[in-house]
């Protein structure tokens, strides 16, 4: 995929090319966000951390992951929904996408920010591996 054809699928606002990876950010349309057309786009980081920019356009899974993103990210949230407490009442909100060559997000993990917790601010994953299969671990992470 070339670059152009990228940044028009994903609706890229911006496109940072570093030392330790490339990183974008979206303007994402999710289907159950339609309801409220004035918040409807909202922004979604992409970081593709010790990749180089000829391997993030190399990579297969950009278009079936945006074409599959809404229901992976309803597939995710279910998931996370069971582990959180039935007492707590948390939105969780898509923030981010991320892949890292190291293998430690599988193929790649949706990113949730969950806000402060006892532990501090609250960030979770849920990992895919290549076909979009979802892993029933979740990643709690604080910031």
């Amino acid at each position: 995929m070339i670059k152009s054809e990228l940044m028009t699928l994903w609706n890229v606002e911006s496109w940072t090319v570093e030392r330790h990876g490339v990183y974008f950010i979206s303007r994402w349309l999710g289907t159950n966000r339609l309801e409220n057309v004035g918040q409807a786009f909202q922004n979604l980081n992409i970081s593709c951390t010790d990749y180089t920019e000829a391997e993030v356009l190399s990579l297969p899974m950009w278009e079936q992951l945006y074409i599959q993103l809404d229901k992976l990210d309803q597939l995710a949230q279910e998931i996370i929904q069971k582990e959180i407490s039935q007492e707590e009442s948390v939105v969780l909100t898509l923030t981010d996408i991320m892949l890292d060559k190291s293998g430690c997000y599988d193929a790649f993990a949706l990113g949730y920010d969950i806000g402060e917790s006892p532990a501090g601010h609250l960030y979770v994953l849920v990992s895919f591996d290549e076909n979009f299969t979802a892993q029933q671990d979740v990643i709690y992470e604080t910031l």
